[in-house]
């Protein structure tokens, strides 16, 4: 079996679509940038020697296939600089099966392989318990849905490849000693940690004895990691007082000066510490979810299932992993506790909207949130859109609102009974003048055809307009010695003006299928 077909086997996911990504430039982050795009069709085993050999395109998969399932999924550890040989050891230190990559921009990819399919609620499930337990829950996990709405055009997010370029390139796996991997090293760190689905069933997954606020929000743990900064160090300090409360009820106050020194950089003045403890014990507060800096890290899922994380109650709509397809109008995918909500851009922008959405497509009620934190979230969502790979799908012409348009232009100048007169025109049939190579039909005609064939989207202007964006024009003849209005447009038999869907500017109108 070639290396390709190996890695193609291993890296399984959906069929019906792909990722791409070209790199362009490198941010001042450290990340690269460069153009992501989903391809909607099936990839081929030559997408892969390409992407091994560096000469072709960089792959992204989706890792949830036709039947919602998986044989791969992965925590992207988006944290630079990044010390992979210090991830790897937390990682063996409680006897987790995963394989370290390095990601295009040099954090990390763990990804979790299994030797046959299983669901992707349940890799999603495993991976948010092993992120929790690394102290990444507020880290991306593929897949990141559990199920996709593929009859309504959603394929969800791509992961791209490791290995492309496999010789040169920055993208290898990474062994217990730091080293890099070459390709045939990655195929046996894989044999070696691969997973069935009983072992899946059976794995143990153990908090670090070394992580930070333990029992506590995986959000709390992330930061903690990383030292809370300034701008975020009193809120950070609060949250981390509302945990000590739950964990040391006896010796909090003690507690939240060691917490302060150790994880605050720099740590906050005596005085400001003890205000912070002087509003902790007004009252039990619960954790400030929606507030900076611990918003940015939420995984309420695995937060709910720590002794000293949210409580249920205090949760309401975990919504994430916004998708534009860009039809125009543009549709909208975000997925709420987990499940894919197809939206237009009214249910995106107004609450009361996406409820109704979510009631009809979901059976779920979300709670009314105050029209600032509402508009917040989507904008965080549009933002982290923005700077997700595929997450604005470009798509094809032919089914759009003016795709079909068109096509209902043409079927009705070619495919229904045509005039054998300019007099039949009245009959409301299309007629040819063959000597011009003009096509003429009454506008009324045409609009009574589209209401047939159940198109509204366009008032008359708008029918106007797309006819002159055609080379269309409104014109007169007489009729039966009457001066009858109709419109003339280029003739479809000689091949020339309307064969081709004219493109309609900047915000040129595409499909989501």
């Amino acid at each position: 079996m070639s290396n390709a077909k190996r890695f193609a086997d291993i890296f399984d996911g959906l069929k019906l679509a792909y990722g791409t990504y070209k790199i362009d430039r490198k941010k001042t982050n450290g990340k690269q940038a460069g153009k992501a795009s989903v391809v909607k069709e099936p990839r081929a085993l030559s997408h892969w020697e390409g992407h091994l050999s560096g000469k072709g395109d960089s792959i992204g998969i989706i890792p949830i296939n036709e039947d919602n399932a998986c044989k791969w999924g992965c925590i992207d550890v988006d944290t630079y600089p990044l010390d992979h040989k210090e991830v790897i050891s937390r990682i063996r230190r409680i006897k987790l099966p995963l394989v370290v990559c390095r990601s295009k921009s040099g954090g990390a990819h763990l990804f979790l392989f299994t030797s046959e399919w299983i669901s992707a609620a349940k890799m999603q499930e495993v991976l948010q318990h092993i992120a929790g337990a690394l102290g990444y829950g507020g880290c991306e996990i593929f897949p990141k849905q559990k199920s996709l709405q593929l009859d309504r055009g959603d394929v969800g997010n791509f992961l791209n490849m490791p290995f492309y370029d496999a010789e040169e390139g920055l993208r290898y796996a990474i062994k217990d000693d730091g080293q890099s991997a070459t390709l045939d090293e990655f195929f046996e760190l894989y044999e070696q940690f691969v997973q069935t689905s009983e072992q899946i069933d059976a794995l143990t997954i153990e908090d670090d004895p070394e992580t930070p606020v333990k029992d506590g929000p995986p959000c709390l743990q992330t930061l903690c990691r990383q030292q809370i900064s300034e701008g975020g160090r009193n809120s950070g300090l609060f949250n981390l007082g509302v945990y000590l409360r739950k964990a040391y009820p006896d010796s909090w106050e003690s507690e939240i000066l060691v917490y302060n020194a150790k994880y605050l950089d720099p740590p906050l003045p005596l005085a400001e510490v003890n205000t912070v403890a002087k509003q902790l014990l007004k009252k039990d507060y619960g954790f400030k979810c929606k507030d900076a800096p611990i918003n940015a890290y939420c995984n309420s899922e695995v937060c709910r299932t720590r002794k000293y994380g949210i409580e249920v109650g205090l949760a309401g709509a975990e919504i994430a992993n916004l998708r534009k397809y860009n039809s125009s109008p543009p549709i909208w995918f975000l997925d709420v506790n987990g499940t894919p909500l197809e939206l237009d851009t009214e249910g995106l922008m107004m609450q009361g909207a996406f409820q109704r959405a979510c009631v009809e497509q979901l059976n779920f009620m979300p709670q009314t949130m105050s029209k600032p934190t509402w508009e917040g979230r989507i904008n965080q969502l549009l933002t982290d859109m923005s700077e997700t790979d595929g997450s604005v799908v470009e798509v094809s012409q032919d089914a759009s609102i003016s795709g079909q348009f068109y096509e209902f232009l043409e079927e009705f100048c070619t495919a229904m009974q045509k005039a054998e007169s300019r007099e039949e025109i009245l009959l409301r049939r299309p007629w040819l003048d063959e000597e011009e190579d003009l096509i003429y039909f009454r506008l009324k005609d045409f609009e009574g055809y589209l209401r047939k064939n159940r198109f509204f989207e366009y008032k008359s202007h708008k029918i106007a307009q797309r006819l002159r964006d055609i080379n269309g024009d409104a014109t007169s003849l007489k009729i039966k010695g009457k001066t009858t209005r109709v419109w003339a447009i280029p003739s479809y038999e000689t091949g020339s003006g309307v064969i081709a869907t004219p493109t309609l500017g900047s915000t040129g109108e595409r499909a989501p299928f």
